[in-house]
């Protein structure tokens, strides 16, 4: 049986891949974040990091959604963003 395979780059880097990987471990780190909030953890970074992705008052079920959602979509576009960056980066300096 032969497997039909696509002509890359053998370091390309996948967009799929990546931007499934930014946006999950973003929304899980926005999770971790806003579970630390919710509990009452004094830690200034989980509040920061949690502001970053919406305007809802912390701790609350809506900031949970919407800056779920927020976080994921992000997470999906830098990941996409830097597979990019680097397939680009791999046919300029042909690494």
């Amino acid at each position: 049986m032969t497997i039909a395979q696509t002509p890359t780059h053998p370091a390309a880097l996948g967009y799929l891949r990546s931007a499934s990987t930014g946006a999950f471990s973003t929304l899980i780190l926005f999770a971790v974040c806003w579970l630390g909030v919710f509990v009452g953890l004094p830690l200034v970074f989980s509040h920061a990091f949690a502001g970053l992705f919406t305007l809802e008052p912390m701790g609350s079920l809506s900031s949970l959604l919407i800056g779920g959602l927020s976080a994921f979509i992000s997470g999906a576009f830098g990941g996409a963003i830097i597979a990019h960056c680097y397939n680009l980066y791999g046919r300029w300096f042909g690494e």
